[in-house]
């Protein structure tokens, strides 16, 4: 899967007229992939934009993206290339070799909008390839074992600089050998790792395709019964809004998943009207603090109300079905971990 492109639909920006596949597979790095989706790479020179023309096989460099039709130059082009990872700054770094670039779109733009061009021939609904100033890219990649400073793409998410709905990620993907491996989980959570480095909640930017619903749906869904069960275990009695801040998650998706859960209430007789109340509430605190920033005095007003009680046997129940769902998985050792995180002054 490429695991989600959250953005909305604006093809018109590029007067695309259809998403037919005129590229039918590529080699980045030693790898060939079948595309998926149509992408409009440009080449005046060698027709590479005539969507009338098949391309059978477009060569790219998977250290700086640039795109070749001729094998001879992507050849000449690898033994001239110097880089061997991303450009920006590697704000991440595990013992298992998984590491993150942040690459700022307004210092890296061709990179970056190659990376858009690559991301496209994936994800059936990306529309955002040239405009990448105001974003951001968080590019995971993988250290080479057997060739020192060599790092090879896995995937990234975007996100916007600025962004008044407080949107942590615009969009997701993951190049399709390294799927199923974990890694869409991966960059979920590291985008709410800096949401709430940041000091806000966030969420993906809407609408969700199916694809990214069910990713972010079971992260939510595992996230938030974690911090439930340690609720439980320490005896605290947190309100909606705390587990908001302590999850980065944006207080509506924390209120649809303990709906969808029905595993806590705050002893209203309907839950989801309850819940319901306390989304109008709190959003009408977040129309006064914009960008989501929480202070004390805020925490104060929002914690007042809507205390979780929480139903132990349901709780106990639903973390084993997780407990059971993750044991069996492969890629246990492609988590992120926080501790790995390098400290990031915000902007």
């Amino acid at each position: 899967m490429a695991d989600d492109d959250s953005m909305s639909d604006d093809d018109d920006q590029l007067n695309i007229p259809d998403n037919t596949k005129h590229i039918t597979s590529i080699q980045l790095g030693e790898v060939d992939i079948d595309c998926w989706f149509h992408s409009p790479y440009i080449d005046t020179e060698d027709g590479l934009h005539d969507k009338n023309r098949t391309i059978e096989k477009l060569f790219i460099c998977e250290y700086c993206l640039r795109y070749f039709l001729n094998n001879r130059k992507y050849r000449q082009h690898m033994n001239e290339c110097n880089r061997r990872h991303p450009p920006g700054r590697k704000i991440y770094e595990d013992a298992n070799g998984l590491c993150v670039y942040e690459v700022d779109g307004c210092a890296s733009q061709l990179y970056c909008q190659c990376l858009c061009l690559l991301a496209k021939l994936f994800l059936e609904r990306k529309t955002i390839y040239f405009d990448v100033n105001p974003f951001l890219f968080y590019v995971l990649v993988e250290s080479d074992k057997r060739i020192k400073n060599v790092q090879h793409i896995i995937g990234y998410f975007s996100k916007e600089k600025l962004s008044d709905e407080c949107y942590n990620l615009a969009c997701l993907m993951i190049l399709p050998h390294h799927q199923r491996q974990g890694f869409g989980r991966f960059l979920i959570s590291l985008s709410y790792e800096l949401t709430k480095i940041e000091k806000k909640t966030g969420s993906p930017e809407k609408p969700l395709s199916a694809l990214g619903q069910m990713t972010y749906k079971s992260y939510w869904h595992s996230t938030i019964l974690t911090k439930l069960e340690e609720y439980r275990r320490s005896q605290i009695h947190a309100t909606v809004t705390q587990l908001s801040i302590d999850t980065g998650i944006r207080i509506e998706d924390v209120i649809q998943t303990l709906i969808d859960l029905r595993i806590a209430h705050t002893g209203a007789e309907n839950i989801e009207t309850n819940y319901r109340q306390q989304e109008a509430r709190d959003q009408r605190h977040n129309n006064r603090r914009r960008n989501h920033k929480y202070d004390d005095d805020n925490n104060n007003t929002l914690n007042s109300t809507s205390v979780l009680a929480i139903d132990e046997d349901v709780l106990h129940t639903k973390l084993i079905c997780l407990l059971n769902g993750t044991s069996s998985l492969k890629h246990e050792q492609n988590i992120f971990d926080s501790n790995y995180l390098r400290f990031i002054s915000r902007r």
